[in-house]
């Protein structure tokens, strides 16, 4: 499965070319929010230019999913969009200032504004947050073994920028403010990519492998982090594509800011690098720039890694990308440059 199409819309991009950019250019787009804490802060957010505040957080959602998506469309202008499914991705039901009430009307509404419209049996909506587009790649990845489609479009949006969801933050002790240094910056996104069973042009991002994995350890929770989630879903997808850890180039994370998501990390690498790899191998996450960006956060990573092999400024051929949700869902993709 390759990727062969990519859009993005975030805090320092509106086109996943740029984006990308300024990320790797070092650019952050942190700024006070018309918000604030309990005593009496702004918070520090990276809301996506332009996006009216007066948005409620669905019609929020649905423009950064259509703005994503446009830039996909806009680039296969001569496919016939019916036969291709699209897969959404949104928060999780329950999180507080979450979507999960767009679920069944998502399709409708984004095909309505785009005016296109998508394969009518095997598009669907993955409302899992950070790991949703691990999901809904695993999923298009079926579709494709079976002909059942001949691509898959994979979106996602998220917006942590409401009341209700940095209330929630706040309340669980994660939201990062003057009082609290190690909690999470709520940002926002939007992301898509395009999958194909064959590579369509010379540079191209392969899919080689998947896993998941549940962590019982949360980030709500008092028991003590042993990772073994993310290690589960990071040694399935390294078994699928048969490479070991210490022939990953490059890794890819979701990590919001808080110290829990780094301490993961180390966790995994420890359980699965059986080989000493004497070449670095940089982790590369796109919270530093546009803070937490929720169920994009996952093809976010996917669209970075593409820009990166296609541009030529990867550290490699091997990338391993790794997402956690809030609720312990782990995912974890391994990915090459072809």
């Amino acid at each position: 499965m390759y990727i062969t199409g990519s859009g993005m819309v975030c805090a320092v991009g509106m086109h996943a070319a740029s984006a990308c950019a300024a990320l790797r250019a070092g650019i952050s787009a942190l700024s006070d929010l018309p918000y604030l804490d309990s005593q009496q802060e702004p918070i520090v957010g990276a809301p996506v230019p332009g996006l009216d505040w007066n948005l409620p957080r669905g019609e929020r959602v649905i423009e950064l999913l259509a703005r994503a998506l446009a830039e996909v469309l806009n680039r296969g202008a001569d496919r016939v969009w019916s036969d291709i499914p699209l897969l959404i991705c949104l928060s999780e039901a329950k999180r507080p200032g979450g979507v999960g009430s767009l679920a069944s009307t998502v399709l409708d509404r984004l095909e309505e504004k785009l005016s296109v419209r998508f394969h009518p049996e095997h598009s669907g909506v993955f409302p899992y947050g950070h790991v949703s587009g691990f999901a809904a790649l695993q999923h298009a990845r079926k579709l494709l073994v079976k002909a059942a489609a001949p691509a898959c479009v994979i979106c996602g949006a998220d917006s942590l920028l409401n009341a209700a969801t940095m209330l929630w933050l706040e309340e669980n002790f994660r939201l990062k403010t003057p009082a609290n240094r190690d909690g999470v910056i709520p940002g926002e996104a939007g992301a898509a990519i395009l999958v194909e069973a064959q590579p369509q042009t010379p540079a191209i991002t392969g899919v080689l492998g998947l896993g998941f994995g549940k962590e019982k350890a949360t980030v709500l929770s008092d028991e003590p982090l042993m990772g073994h989630g993310l290690t589960d879903a990071a040694r399935t997808a390294l078994a699928e594509a048969k490479l070991g850890m210490h022939e990953i180039d490059m890794r890819l994370s979701d990590v919001t800011g808080e110290l829990y998501g780094f301490k993961e990390i180390p966790l995994v690498e420890g359980r699965l690098m059986r080989v000493v790899r004497k070449e670095p191998q940089p982790l590369w996450h796109w919270s530093e720039a546009i803070g937490d960006s929720g169920a994009a956060a996952g093809i976010a990573q996917l669209v970075l890694a593409d820009q990166a092999f296609r541009k030529g400024y990867a550290d490699g051929r091997y990338a391993l990308c790794l997402t956690a949700s809030t609720g312990g869902d782990r995912a974890a993709a391994v990915l090459k440059g072809i």
